[in-house]
């Protein structure tokens, strides 16, 4: 795969995700589709756990579903792909993201998860390594 095609991949990747939030989230959002994260604050209200370990609980099912598929080859449900679940922890990520980024702005001003100036990465902004330039990577552990 060349850099170009790995981008379209993103593209394709991101765009299928973004299409099954829009409809999943109709099922979950509350309040005719006013609450997006109802199905994560309501583990809160009922006293399970935090909203955010919610969230967590939700992606680490995720993971452990991309885990097994690694260690044995196979998704055991027939109807969810491995891309499926990727589709899903893309979701997953992107909710909590805008969960934390909605709960810093309304709830805890002093919160400071996301920065008004950050911008997107370009390839002007990654210096380049410089001809002849080399480094090794030590083989001591972490």
């Amino acid at each position: 795969m060349t850099r170009d095609e790995l981008l379209q991949y993103h593209d394709e990747l991101c765009n299928t995700a973004k299409e099954l939030m829009s409809l999943k989230n109709r099922d979950y959002a509350g309040n005719h589709g006013n609450e997006p994260f109802a199905n994560f604050t309501r583990v809160e209200a009922m006293g399970i756990c935090t909203t955010e370990q919610g969230f967590l609980t939700r992606i680490t099912d995720k993971m452990s579903r991309l885990s097994s598929f690694i260690d044995c080859g196979k998704m055991h449900v027939a109807n969810e792909s491995f891309n499926d679940t990727i589709v899903d922890v893309i979701n997953y990520m992107v909710l909590l993201s805008a969960y934390l980024k909605d709960k810093e702005s309304t709830d805890d001003p002093q919160l400071v998860l996301f920065n008004d100036n950050d911008k997107s990465v370009s390839d002007t902004d990654i210096p380049t390594i410089a001809d002849g330039f080399s480094f090794s990577v030590s083989s001591q552990e972490c």
